[in-house]
């Protein structure tokens, strides 16, 4: 192995020539390339660069690339399963053909390169980045990706079965025919890497289907004032709720959220069975309703008032939609009717 580390610390043109004459495929199988192109150095910054190498078809196998630069250099046909790529940096490299399963990538950066027909299956790569770079009908299977960051990349035709993704950076990115399932199942495919694995899991898991249909069935937002006295009322409605064997939600305006109110909400009912919107004293609800009820027509929203008291200035501007019913006045500490009522017209 000697002798390819010396032309190797010659760098580009001694090298390239060696291959191009002799025709052979340096065993570098396991090699460490700091420890090998360190020796006798003493600025330990001094770390392994590498430009213009043509590394196509080396065994790699279990090799350390950790911490070593590469700039325009291909890795065609090449074999560089179960190594260290950790904090590595690739500038315009090729990785056509490449074998690279169960390696490390955490932290590397691949920018401008190009992997096509390759196999990156199993690897972890967390905090990558593949900014500007291509994946063509590339196996991605069950390969971790933690913040990565996949801008102005190109997915194309790549398996991404079992993959788990977290925190992606996907702007300006590409992304057609990923394909979710396995290679002995009919093809699936979908156009976001981040859907894909939400997807599988509905499609395959009787279980999560199973959860979200019940989550639609038996969800029941109660909206209204959180003061004490007024939220004295909204407790007996979600205990009602729970005693008819629905789930109830309940969002406190009261409380700072990170997201916008609105939003929160609309996101809350369109998961709901029923909306139950308790008027009475009301602060700050009727923006929110009058946000979210046109945008759902497939959700029965149930306004409350107290005895005595009066809906705010224009809700009966909702009352045109069908799926808002009329007002329900209820007797204080009498909710437990009006809600009854609401529970037997659900079941019909």
């Amino acid at each position: 192995m000697g002798e390819f580390i010396n032309l190797l610390k010659n760098n580009a043109v001694e090298w390239n020539e060696w291959r191009r004459i002799t025709k052979q495929i340096p065993p570098l199988r396991g090699v460490n390339f700091v420890s090998e192109l360190m020796k006798g150095k003493k600025d330990i910054y001094d770390l392994p660069r590498f430009d213009g190498i043509d590394f196509s078809a080396v065994d790699l196998h279990m090799a350390s690339l950790r911490n070593c630069s590469f700039e325009n250099c291909c890795f065609d046909d090449a074999k560089i399963t179960a190594s260290d790529l950790v904090d590595s940096y690739f500038v315009n490299c090729a990785f056509k053909n490449v074998n690279m399963r169960l390696s490390k990538l955490g932290s590397a950066t691949f920018d401008g390169c190009i992997f096509e027909n390759s196999d990156l299956s199993y690897c972890s790569a967390g905090n990558t980045s593949f900014r500007n770079s291509k994946f063509i009908k590339t196996a991605l299977e069950h390969v971790s990706f933690i913040a990565n960051d996949f801008s102005n990349t190109e997915l194309l035709d790549c398996s991404v079965y079992g993959i788990s993704s977290w925190d992606l950076n996907l702007e300006g990115s590409i992304q057609k025919n990923l394909i979710i399932t396995r290679k002995d199942q009919p093809a699936i495919t979908v156009d976001n890497i981040e859907l894909a694995q939400f997807l599988y899991l509905i499609i395959n898991n009787a279980k999560l289907r199973n959860i979200i249909d019940s989550i639609t069935s038996k969800v029941v937002l109660i909206l209204g004032n959180f003061s004490p006295e007024r939220k004295t009322v909204l407790d007996e409605i979600r205990e009602k709720l729970r005693y008819y064997d629905y789930i109830p939600v309940m969002f406190d305006f009261d409380k700072p959220v990170s997201r916008s109110l609105t939003e929160t909400i609309y996101t809350l009912a369109h998961i709901s069975r029923f909306v139950i919107a308790d008027l009475s004293s009301v602060q700050s609800v009727g923006h929110e309703l009058a946000t979210i009820i046109p945008k759902l027509p497939s959700v029965t929203f149930y306004p409350l008032l107290v005895n005595g008291d009066n809906e705010y200035a224009m809700f009966n501007d909702l009352l045109v939609y069908n799926w808002v019913r009329p007002v329900m006045t209820y007797m204080p500490n009498q909710v437990g009717d009006v809600l009854k009522k609401i529970i037997d017209e659900q079941r019909i």
